[in-house]
Parts: structure tokens; sequence; C-alpha cells
């Protein structure tokens, strides 16, 4: 089970990248509302730790890539 912010979700439901980005969107958000920490310090070992090893560190790392991009187009 990975929590973010205040919500859990089961790791059988991120089946994909596009939910993987999606996750990762919603915890950065959370985090950054939850306390102030720098986003730099949101890393993709970070993440894994903070979900619990539930998904793979590559797929965590190639899903920071994805939310990179999309945020340049912006």
């Amino acid at each position: 089970m990975i929590i973010l912010g205040r919500k859990s979700i089961n790791s059988n439901i991120i089946s994909d990248m596009e939910d993987i980005v999606n996750k990762l969107k919603i915890f950065i958000e959370d985090e950054a509302r939850s306390c102030s920490m720098d986003f730099g310090c949101i890393t993709p070992l970070y993440v894994y730790r903070m979900w619990g090893g539930s998904l793979s560190l590559e797929e965590i790392e190639a899903a920071f890539k994805e939310v990179d991009i999309q945020n340049e187009r912006k």
C-alpha cells in the first residue's frame, strides 16, 4: 500500500506510467502542502522510500522525467 499524503492506494492499482505520473504529481503536491520542503529534496529515492518500495526505483525515475517534461511544456 502506498500512502499519498492522507490518501492511500493499493500498489496494484498503479498499472502503467500514466498512473505512476499522476500519483507522483499528487504526492509532490501533498508534500509541498504538508511542509516547507524544497522541491529539490523530493527525489526518486525519497519517493521510493515513502511509497515503501512498492514500485521500482527505475519506474519512479522515469515518472520524474515525465513530470519534468510536462512541466517544461507549460
